[in-house]
């Protein structure tokens, strides 16, 4: 049986000619990387043990935490390396082929679509927005300064004492509904201004507390494509916003460049 195929990303064949592929150990720390070329395109790979890495073993591996976490720290920093050097269409983690032939059978029908990518994603980087926020302070808030809560007070107030006492409830859970639209509506907006300087843009799922071990709630996740000249600006733009509205409990947190991982996706 023949090694397997690990596949990092795809980068174009004119810019690794101009400048050769970075010496780098594979997946395993004992195969090296190289690139494979398909008419225009080249994939950067590495070889794997069918008997280390079939699909049985490779089970067993990813359900060791210690070993997935190394992995794909591992193939995320193959793939920044790429990304400094390159135009560069990211892989999943542990994208494996039975060979060189089925990775070249796998790529042949979208050249077209892969070069297609390479312009589109050239000149620019990928940036993330993360937008969290001190729950309690913005109920705080919407319950000092909403118009929907006050109409509600408005209205208890003018009911009999046992009414009250039951319309109290439904006030407390006006507040939490009014404050779960303020979040995404203060969030929104936000992207929608920044949207504009952006070539492309994906909302995401947010996290919760769990993954991010953040005490702050997560209510925004979103990513920009962004041209390289106009980086800058969006980066101030954002921490203008942060200064503005950092007092009343809201907490932007903005990474990159990143590989283009959500804007050059092969079906």
């Amino acid at each position: 049986m023949g090694n397997l195929i690990y596949l990092y990303g795809i980068i174009p064949e004119r810019e690794e000619h101009t400048d050769p592929l970075p010496a780098c150990k594979g997946l395993d720390g004992e195969h090296d990387t190289y690139s494979l070329l398909l008419d225009g395109i080249e994939a950067v790979v590495c070889e794997l043990d069918a008997e280390e890495y079939g699909e049985e073993q490779l089970k067993q591996k990813t359900e060791d935490p210690n070993w997935l976490h190394e992995k794909a720290f591992h193939h995320h920093e193959a793939l920044m390396k790429l990304y400094e050097k390159y135009s560069v269409i990211p892989m999943k983690f542990c994208t494996i082929y039975s060979s060189e032939e089925s990775l070249k059978n796998t790529l042949e029908p979208h050249k077209e679509r892969i070069q297609e990518l390479f312009g589109e994603i050239e000149g620019k980087e990928e940036w993330i927005l993360k937008i969290y926020c001190d729950a309690n302070k913005i109920k705080e808030t919407v319950a000092a300064r909403n118009d929907n809560v006050e109409a509600k007070r408005e209205e208890i107030s003018k009911l009999s004492p046992g009414r009250q006492y039951l319309e109290k409830r439904k006030l407390d859970q006006l507040i939490d509904q009014e404050a779960e639209r303020e979040k995404h509506r203060f969030s929104e907006n936000i992207h929608e201004n920044l949207k504009e300087m952006s070539a492309d843009t994906e909302v995401k799922k947010n996290w919760n507390r769990d993954v991010t071990g953040r005490q702050e709630e997560m209510c925004w996740n979103s990513v920009y494509m962004l041209k390289k000249d106009e980086v800058e600006d969006f980066l101030e733009k954002v921490k203008q916003q942060q200064e503005q509205w950092k007092d009343d409990g809201w907490i932007m947190e903005v990474t990159g460049p990143w590989p283009s991982y959500h804007f050059a996706k092969i079906s």
